[in-house]
């Protein structure tokens, strides 16, 4: 930013705000800027790394993008469930304000590195977000395979039981939800149950995509994000809402007359 914009863009409380521009990826430093203010004193720098404190344990964390949607590939096939769309007639204005909240304080967060969380994330229902809060409900109802056992597979099983350590710090999956991502325990329920269900066709692709607008909602509500970016860039992250919301139900009238 110029000096003259920098100065512009400060609320109240002296916090710097950021463009959407110029967070480009969930470990950038703007993104590592934004993860700093939002989590406060829990998260905080060691030399090199990154760790978080939840006040009983300690872990090193990276940063981590919750629903991974990928729309510059709806054409293309070339991931799992973004092929579902391919050769339907998607609209520049869905892709492009997927685009805007794909890295936007609303879908980026911390994610435990030590264990490689963020990896068994992604092996487990292929990065799905509702999926990964299915396993971690399932860890805390007592299977704990799935995530202490998943991930890559040249991985010392020290690192595996430091994160069995931190995760057992928490009570619940509506616990450790609340503290990385802010949201509450019945959203959470949400969440677990959509995890159960495949994505196999456009339907269930869509329904995926509402639940992401659902959960950007919810986080764009937060007062911690609130306090990060100003009034003008909520309207703008909320017309981005309201944007993939209309065209999606356009999206589900055209394959409801096919």
């Amino acid at each position: 930013m110029k000096s003259n914009e920098n100065e512009k863009n400060q609320t109240s409380v002296g916090i710097t705000l950021t463009s959407r521009h110029e967070i480009s990826s969930d470990s950038d430093k703007s993104a590592w800027d934004f993860y700093l203010k939002y989590y406060g004193e829990s998260l905080y720098k060691e030399g090199k790394k990154f760790l978080f404190s939840n006040k009983v344990e300690s872990i090193e964390v990276n940063g981590d993008v919750s629903f991974n949607i990928d729309s510059t590939v709806f054409n293309k096939g070339t991931k799992l469930y973004e092929s579902i769309l391919k050769e339907t007639n998607i609209s520049e204005g869905l892709k492009d304000s997927l685009g805007v909240m794909r890295y936007s304080p609303m879908n980026i967060s911390i994610m435990p590195k030590t264990g490689g969380l963020n990896i068994i994330k992604k092996s487990l229902g292929n990065d799905r977000f509702d999926t990964f809060a299915y396993f971690i409900n399932q860890y805390y109802e007592g299977f704990k395979t799935p995530i202490i056992n998943a991930g890559s597979l040249t991985m010392g099983i020290g690192n595996r039981l430091f994160l069995e350590k931190f995760l057992d710090s928490y009570k619940t999956a509506g616990e450790f939800f609340e503290d990385i991502y802010g949201i509450d325990e019945t959203f959470v329920s949400e969440l677990i149950e959509s995890g159960k269900s495949l994505i196999i066709n456009r339907e269930d692709y869509c329904n995926y995509m509402k639940l992401a607008c659902k959960y950007w909602e919810l986080r764009l509500k937060q007062k911690k994000i609130k306090n990060y970016i100003d009034s003008s860039m909520i309207k703008n992250y909320q017309n981005h809402l309201n944007t993939i919301l209309n065209e999606i139900e356009i999206l589900e009238n055209s394959i409801n007359k096919q």
